[in-house]
């Protein structure tokens, strides 16, 4: 009586979990029913890249003469199982959630069994109620520690090794060649992606070394015709060290030349880069939030940037070129609109920043004009707690014992400080304020305080001065610019229209300081840039990536570029473990389930069908990287062990393989909560 009283006890509760379950699925369905047809399909693709990857184990598991004892699709409570038993075929409707108390052959809120002349079959196909995995079952194979040891000849364990070997591995196989096959479809029919034109070179990287410049077309990468951006970012990433990577570049005069880039690491990206971005169009995009957009900026979806400052232009690598040579405190956009006679005016604010994202420990480019480096203020605060410190708009005139830091000084100090206080001075509201931050370390290893500096070019400070030359050595730290040639200056927009007019000349630079007053004599150069520094939008205007369509001719050319396309991913998959396990990647960037699910639903409901293709195909390239990883619980942690097993003639201790398999199990376990949190946070909470 006790036993039968445990089972309704327990056949009740999972009873009301599994009405809670199915009651929030269709309140959900019913209360976004537009949104519903794109999240059922978004599952039906992540459960056919599973079920790929399941069907590779579960038909050579069936060659390899191994009993299978179940295939599933999904996770949880089984929703529904059938089975070929003995002329009939049985199906069991939740048989895990609701059982019968003798005969568990007919467990389940409704057991059918129809008639029919078969032999009984050994496996039961099974789809679980979370259909965001899979599993097949080998006989003598366990979920968790070692596998059994069984008399059975059938079993898992008392087959050849090799076609154990064969069988565990052929889950990643089937990944990869459902990836080939998903782009071979796609190229076949073609799909627009982002082409190899440079949207812009970031300054002091190898691309704007070697004389590559914004608008530029990649036409070869080591003789190899018609890469895409992603290509070129593949290309740079596996170079060799010290290695150059041979390009063909269009310019955007026409002319067709050969450059020779080495790539260099890139700063917090985790991989080698040539130190470029990818083009856009002058075409506002869509947005989550246009009602947002249109009050923030009077920008619509669709607006066509046609000047700057009133110059006009075609191409988004035009605009790039205008805003370097920008250096005024906001840039004059005229957009045109579809249907409407009159522009549309846009007043973009702009902030200024160092010249190149700087590396610690690497060469360091100060911004400055003429020599002349301005003091940093904040402009940006990433995390909450700094925000009750600092303030955006503050002016750093003091952080440890440096008095006006540079960006370089102030990155030493914030090493120096790393987990201890860091004693600052702000001027705010003009007036100084003493504040005190911790330091801490960033997911990819940089001690960081939790903003981003700018620089003050609307007072005339200067934090320092270009101590490499003699011109500057009366000139004290933190003296203020008074004049130059004469002419009165409140800002760095004065001093530098100032110096721009007496271009070739020696000019008198007037300042005042705590110290004393006085002055220099600056040589202005004739001819170059005299900026060393870049705008940034305020808005952070969303322009439509640019992109080309992509089709092969014939089926020979889909081939060949649906396999580039998959060793692609595969590379960039594992380039991404690797900057995981060095620091350089942060795992906030990776995508789970619940980020696969929203952003394949994105793609379904703007109807772009290739994309999602696409979208799927890199879900089955990553997911055969993922398995094939020689972790523990993953297939390829198993293959090692059983390659060892092969070595030294006997299986791995069972001890160890249990212990094994609960550090693997931990190990994908958490990650897997940091990557479904994260997801979770970016898809909800993120907008």
């Amino acid at each position: 009586m006790a036993e039968q009283s445990k089972v309704k006890a327990k056949n009740l509760i999972n009873t009301l979990v599994l009405l809670l379950i199915v009651g929030m699925i269709v309140h959900y369905i019913f209360g976004n029913l537009s949104k519903s047809s794109s999240i059922i399909l978004s599952f039906v693709g992540l459960g056919a890249v599973i079920f790929v990857h399941e069907f590779g184990h579960f038909i050579t598991g069936k060659l390899s003469g191994v009993s299978i004892e179940a295939f599933a699709i999904g996770f949880g409570p089984v929703v529904i199982g059938f089975k070929k038993c003995e002329n009939y075929l049985r199906f069991r409707i939740f048989p895990t959630i609701l059982q019968k108390e003798n005969d568990p052959e007919e467990d389940g809120l409704l057991c059918i069994k129809v008639p029919i002349k078969c032999k009984a079959g050994e496996t039961e196909y099974q789809l679980r109620i979370f259909p965001i995995g899979g599993f097949v079952k080998l006989l003598g194979q366990e979920d968790v520690g070692a596998d059994k040891p069984s008399d059975n000849p059938r079993s898992f364990v008392n087959v050849a090794i090799w076609k154990r070997i064969v069988t565990v591995s052929a889950g990643v196989v089937m990944n990869v060649l459902m990836a080939a096959i998903l782009f071979v479809v796609v190229f076949t029919v073609g799909i627009k992606m982002s082409p190899a034109i440079i949207g812009d070179c970031l300054p002091g990287y190898p691309a704007a070394k070697a004389g590559l410049k914004a608008g530029d077309e990649i036409l070869e990468i080591n003789g190899k015709a018609g890469p895409d951006f992603r290509g070129v970012m593949i290309a740079a990433a596996f170079s060799g060290k010290d290695e150059a990577v041979n390009l063909k570049v269009k310019q955007t005069d026409g002319s067709i030349k050969d450059f020779s880039v080495k790539a260099k690491n890139m700063p917090r990206r985790g991989f080698k880069g040539f130190g470029i971005l990818p083009g856009s169009t002058l075409t506002i995009a869509k947005v989550e939030n246009p009602k947002a957009l249109l009050e923030k900026t009077g920008l619509k979806a669709g607006d066509v940037l046609a000047a700057v400052n009133g110059e006009k232009i075609e191409h988004f690598w035009q605009y790039s070129d205008k805003m370097k040579n920008v250096f005024k405190p906001a840039a004059e956009l005229t957009f045109h609109r579809a249907g409407q006679s009159e522009p549309v005016a846009f007043e973009d604010k702009l902030e200024y920043v160092g010249y190149i994202e700087y590396e610690d420990g690497g060469d360091f480019v100060p911004a400055q004009i003429c020599g002349l480096i301005p003091r940093l203020k904040i402009i940006t605060i990433e995390k909450s707690d700094v925000n009750e410190i600092l303030h955006i708009g503050d002016v750093i005139v003091q952080a440890g014992d440096t008095a006006n830091p540079t960006y370089e000084e102030l990155r030493k100090e914030t090493i120096a400080s790393l987990g201890e206080e860091l004693s600052m001075v702000v001027l705010r509201d003009n007036e100084t304020v003493n504040v005190a931050v911790t330091p801490r370390k960033a997911s990819d290893g940089r001690a960081i305080i939790g903003i981003g500096v700018g620089l003050d070019v609307d007072s005339t400070v200067t934090a320092a001065a270009d101590m490499n030359s003699p011109v500057f050595s009366d000139l004290p730290r933190g003296a203020e610019i008074v004049s130059v040639a004469g002419e009165k200056v409140n800002n760095y927009f004065d001093i530098a229209a100032a110096l721009e007019k007496h271009r070739g000349k020696t000019v008198k630079i007037a300042y005042h300081s705590i110290i004393c007053d006085g002055g220099i004599r600056l040589p202005v150069p004739s001819s170059g840039e005299l900026l060393a520094m870049r705008a940034l939008s305020l808005y952070d205007i969303p322009f439509k990536p640019l992109t080309k369509l992509y089709r092969a001719a014939g089926l020979t050319g889909a081939l060949k570029m649906g396999t580039r396309k998959t060793v692609e991913f595969i590379a960039q998959t594992y380039m991404t473990i690797k900057g995981l396990i060095v620091g350089e990647v942060s795992p906030k960037s990776l995508m789970g389930p619940v980020g696969m699910i929203a952003a394949s639903s994105k793609i379904i409901g703007d109807k772009d069908y290739m994309q999602y293709l696409h979208f799927m195909g890199i879900i089955s390239a990553c997911l055969a990287v993922m398995n094939f990883l020689p972790l523990p619980i993953l297939d390829g942690g198993l293959i090692v062990l059983l390659i060892i097993e092969k070595i030294k003639g006997s299986p791995v201790h069972i001890k160890i393989q249990e212990g094994l398999t609960y550090v693997g199990l931990a190990i994908i376990g958490l990650l897997f909560i940091l990557i479904t949190y994260n997801d979770i946070v970016r898809v909800f909470f993120s907008r």
